[in-house]
This record gives C-alpha cells, sequence and structure tokens, in this order.
C-alpha cells in the first residue's frame, strides 16, 4: 500500500465518432484511433480503453444524460480482467472572476497588481452535456463534450487520454467577451456520495499522512508535497494533481499555499464530497495578479488525475 502511495504522489511531478446526447451515433471517418485504444458508444454511454502499461488497459465509461455523473466508472484490468478504482464522479470546476488594471501600466502584462482586493465573484462552472466528439492527437485520445457555462464565460469539457498510462487530463476550456478579466479556479473529483474511505498525501516533510474519511466533516485544505492529493479505497487508489508549470501565477516568492483540498461541500460550491486541487485567492497578500483572461481566448483550466490497483500497477 506504502508503494502504492509514494508511486502515485510521484504521478504528480509528471508534467469516434460524434455523437449527439440521446440520439443515434454517426461515424466518422477522419477518427483513426491510436493503437490499442477502442471506442464503443450507445445512446446513453461512451467507453473507451486504451494502454495503460505492461498488460494492462484502462477504461473510461462516460455517462451522457444530464443530471448524472460523467464518469460512471474509471477503470484499470490486470491479467484482462478489468476493477473499477471509483465510479459515479463529476470533474467539477469552480472558476473565480475579477477585475485587471489595464491603466496604470503595462496594459495586461501587468504585475504590480493586486486582484483580490477589487470586487470579484466565484462560481460553480454548470455542465448540461449537449454532445461528444472523440478525436486524436498522435498516441493521445481527446474527448470533447460541449456545454460547460458560467455567467461570463462558455466553453467545452476536454479529457485528455495517454496511451501507456492510466491518467487523463481533465480541462474546461472557457473564453469571455468581458475585458480586464483576471481569473483563477479550483477544480477537482466530486461524487454524491463519498467514494474513498481514506485520504492520503506527502506532507512537507516528506511523510506519507493517511486520513480516515469515514466521518466527513467540510472541506478540508492541505500544504503538501508533489502538489497531490490521493483518495484510496478497497479497490485501489486515485491521485490527482495540477498540470505543472501552468497553474500558479507568479508571486514575488514561492510559498507553500495549500494547494490541494478533500472533503465535503468545498468552499459552498461544490455539493458532495471530493478531492482536487486549489488556489489562494490572497496569495501572499502582496502583489497578486492572477491570470489574464482576454476577450475571446480560449483558457484552459486543467489538473490530472492517475490510478492504481492494489496490487502494484505502473503510473
Amino acid at each position: 500500500m506504502v508503494h502504492q502511495l509514494k508511486h502515485l504522489a510521484l504521478c504528480g511531478l509528471l508534467s469516434l465518432a460524434f455523437f449527439k446526447v440521446q440520439a443515434q451515433v454517426s461515424g466518422n471517418k477522419n477518427f483513426k484511433p491510436a493503437a490499442g485504444v477502442s471506442v464503443m458508444a450507445n445512446t446513453a454511454n461512451v467507453t473507451v480503453t486504451w494502454p495503460a502499461g505492461i498488460n494492462s488497459k484502462a477504461k473510461l465509461v462516460l455517462n451522457l444524460k444530464n443530471g448524472e455523473p460523467l464518469f460512471t466508472s474509471v477503470q484499470l484490468s490486470k491479467r484482462g480482467i478489468y476493477k473499477p478504482i471509483i465510479e459515479n464522479i463529476d470533474p467539477q470546476f469552480i472558476l473565480t472572476e475579477g477585475k485587471r488594471d489595464l491603466i496604470s501600466q503595462n496594459g495586461w502584462n501587468i504585475f504590480f497588481d493586486k486582484v483580490p482586493l477589487k470586487p470579484h465573484h466565484s462560481y460553480k462552472i454548470d455542465f448540461h452535456k449537449k454532445g461528444i466528439s472523440v478525436s486524436n492527437k498522435g498516441s493521445r485520445t481527446i474527448i470533447t463534450l460541449p456545454g460547460l457555462e458560467a455567467p461570463n464565460f462558455k466553453g467545452d469539457l476536454e479529457i485528455t487520454l495517454y496511451n501507456g498510462e492510466p491518467m487523463f487530463n481533465v480541462a474546461a476550456i472557457v473564453s469571455t467577451q468581458i475585458d480586464s478579466t483576471a481569473i483563477l479556479y479550483d477544480a477537482g473529483l466530486v461524487a454524491k456520495t463519498n467514494p474513498v474511505k481514506a485520504v492520503n498525501y506527502s506532507d512537507v516533510y516528506e511523510h506519507l499522512q493517511t486520513e480516515d474519511v469515514s466521518k466527513p466533516d467540510t472541506a478540508k485544505n492541505l500544504a503538501v508535497k508533489y502538489r497531490t492529493i490521493i483518495g484510496s479505497n478497497d479497490k485501489g487508489s486515485i491521485a490527482v494533481f495540477p498540470a505543472p508549470h501552468q497553474y500558479f501565477y507568479p508571486l514575488d516568492e514561492a510559498f507553500n499555499l495549500k494547494f490541494v483540498w478533500y472533503g465535503s461541500n468545498y468552499r459552498n460550491l461544490l455539493p458532495g464530497y471530493g478531492l482536487g486541487i486549489r488556489q489562494e485567492l490572497q496569495g501572499d497578500k502582496r502583489y497578486v495578479p492572477w491570470f489574464n483572461a482576454p476577450p475571446g481566448t480560449k483558457q484552459r483550466l486543467n489538473f490530472f488525475a492517475c490510478w492504481v490497483m492494489m496490487v502494484p500497477i505502473t503510473c
């Protein structure tokens, strides 16, 4: 068990057809899946399998019905037998929108800005499933689902699967037409009922910590090493971590500002139990520039997940 958890923590260092919901699948001759990738679809689900290591495959079952969790099942096989690692979870995002100072200096290049001291608002990004398309880029399989909406943003959910790894990237790709916008985001995997029995992480002193979540309370923010939070149950473990070099806005100094979270009803915006990544809105309480979101540009709000069975599998 300890070996698996350390292995998952290291993951944090790594840096079809077209389908209309409740409609018949139609072929797309331009989609040529990478070697070992399989895509199967019906009016309710899309199932994708891909190579996940030596003698192993990963499987992602997507539920296309609105009002139900997107990820019906995240699975892994060993010796040809698939086992679900985690079930009935949703990738969810909180978008925090503020105002950039474009007048006093340097326009969009301003660093000496204090965005959180000006009016700002945080919203859960809503997802209304409208369709799905599957494509590939080299050995990667890319699943795109339109239907993301926040008060001033719209866009698509994009899931990238990596051949050879039990890992995916989930991205909310959104844009706004409002000028002078600066943003942050929190994200994670959330379920209506607790999908894990324990949460594991490496503390800042590189000591492996395990917290029992049999009696979940409100969400908790943690300062961890490797920027990785891990949920475990009897079937396996799943790690969530941010995109390297993309998730952290510039500050005068680098501090560990508790960049992961787990628990219930995170920020009173994500009902249910989850684990994920977070930004500190106040930063180090000096100049806090956040991220630019010029009108019409696509902002990629993303995170990674990687999983293993109870028996060690390369991640």
